[in-house]
């Protein structure tokens, strides 16, 4: 017995909700990703701050070159804006969005994206909160 032919309606239609439900699904995980990026979630929650901390965040700025390009006090490039009383211009959060992906937030900056975890750059941000 020979099938019948579907016409190429039905393939259209089959192709299209196939087609939606995939855009549906990217575009859902695209949000809940965003929503995540240092917005959504409290870095903080499960940062265990010692008194290392902020020594382990100059640490960690001296081996990605941060001082290349940024100065404190004295210290340090002239590229990038001075990090004194940074504190006092920008929250924890607009920090840490802004080490965590540059781009995403100014995206002609030249400042580029270093892949840091979550408890390098609060490292970061101690040691930026004691200047």
């Amino acid at each position: 017995m020979t099938q019948p032919k579907q016409t190429s309606g039905k393939v259209f239609f089959k192709f299209g909700v196939g087609f939606c439900l995939v855009v549906f699904l990217l575009v859902t995980v695209n949000m809940f990703v965003r929503s995540t990026e240092g917005r959504g979630i409290n870095p903080w929650e499960n940062f265990q701050e010692s008194s290392g901390t902020s020594e382990e965040g100059l640490k960690i700025m001296q081996r990605y070159g941060c001082f290349l390009c940024h100065r404190i006090d004295d210290f340090g490039g002239e590229i990038g804006p001075k990090l004194n009383a940074v504190k006092d211009r920008k929250t924890r959060q607009e920090l840490f969005a802004w080490i965590k992906s540059p781009k995403s937030i100014k995206p002609n900056t030249i400042m580029p994206e270093f892949h840091l975890s979550d408890d390098e750059i609060l490292r970061i941000i101690s040691y930026l909160e004691t200047k």
